[in-house]
């Protein structure tokens, strides 16, 4: 359970979101809670019909319900119903979450090492052992928590929030309220080479340019972004970013994309927009997916991918087509043994087949 800022009454909290209230309005509560264990004084949400049964249970003081369940029995005092209980919900974990972001704001550590030629905007709070170099820019109200590490000539818009052991390499960019939580890299150098037919030695091939990211993307822990070769490895606006992600040199991912963990994207690629690229799904180089295209988990995609397909398996086919032949290899066994019970009748066999 996490404290809400101030209670709330139920009115409250359905005027905040947006919902109609069932039941007492004045309910009060202090604090946000999961289902099963909500009390009374507690708001905790309902969003899936398969928790029907626990939610009419919930002791909740006050219970944000889809319109369905408007009239439904139940335990808590009081509902808030409201079209998308769960997005009303993240509405007050955004009330707790900003109250605590506002406790983390504490101006330039003595500990940091900030380049007498770099420029922080007003309200920028910069932790323990963070290290800013030459020319970097820091947007107005962006949190570095300790150990961030921003390259020269880097830009970092305002209100973003660098969770700690953040790199940001020199020349990338991040706009507007970016979200980068700890270990992720942003501007590696890129996986680039040349090898001689002569030798079989590899000679690196420089990575000179940069990585930029848009306004309002959230990159999770452990993510490597690669800088591009020439050009820019680009992030667009509203992109999602899960843990342990791959993205490689001069790859675009589209705007409102959601990239989930272990994916691996490889150099070259454009990702549409609203493209979703489910859990360790694997993407070869130099191929575009078309917008609002779901790529399936450990799905692996080797050629282009036309706008609002579905893909499955590996190599990725079009989702139907690859749940039939997924059912026709389970049967593999009991085919061949018919096969070979027909071969027998026929007095056919390995010999005419070598034959």
């Amino acid at each position: 359970m996490k404290t809400l800022p101030k209670p709330l009454t139920a009115a409250e909290v359905a005027a905040l979101v947006g919902g109609r209230v069932v039941g007492d309005a004045s309910q009060s509560v202090a604090e946000v809670a999961e289902v099963a264990a909500a009390g009374p004084n507690d708001v905790a949400s309902f969003h899936n019909m398969k928790y029907a049964a626990e939610a009419a249970a919930s002791k909740a003081g006050v219970l944000l319900v889809p319109p369905q369940a408007a009239d439904a029995p139940g335990a808590a005092k009081a509902k808030v119903v409201v079209e998308d209980p769960q997005a009303a919900f993240a509405i007050l974990l955004g009330l707790i979450d900003a109250a605590k972001r506002e406790k983390t704001v504490g101006g330039v550590s003595p500990k940091s090492s900030v380049h007498r030629e770099a420029v922080l905007g007003v309200g920028v709070s910069v932790g323990d052992f963070v290290v800013i170099e030459r020319g970097a820019r820091i947007g107005d109200g962006t949190v570095l928590m300790p150990q961030v590490y921003v390259g020269a000539d880097a830009k970092i818009g305002p209100n973003c929030r660098l969770y700690p052991q953040v790199v940001v390499r020199d020349e990338c960019e991040l706009g507007a309220r970016v979200v980068i939580h700890s270990g992720t890299v942003i501007g590696a150098d890129g996986f680039g080479f040349t090898t001689s037919r002569k030798t079989g030695r590899h000679t690196k091939i420089p990575q000179i340019g940069n990585v930029v990211i848009g306004d309002d993307c959230e990159i999770g822990a452990n993510v490597t972004i690669d800088r591009a070769t020439l050009g820019s490895t680009v992030v667009e606006s509203g992109v999602q970013i899960d843990n342990l992600v791959m993205i490689a040199h001069n790859a675009r991912i589209g705007r409102d994309s959601v990239v989930v963990s272990q994916v691996g994207i490889a150099g070259s690629t454009t990702v549409g927009r609203n493209v979703v690229l489910a859990g360790q799904a694997g993407v070869a180089g130099h191929l575009t997916i078309g917008d609002g295209s779901v790529i399936t988990a450990q799905t692996g995609v080797m050629s282009d991918v036309p706008p609002k397909s579905i893909l499955f398996g590996s190599p990725g086919r079009p989702h139907r087509e690859a749940f039939k032949l997924q059912a026709l290899y389970g049967r593999l066994p009991e085919l061949a043994e018919r096969l070979k019970a027909v071969e027998k009748k026929l007095g056919v066999g390995d010999k005419d087949a070598a034959a």
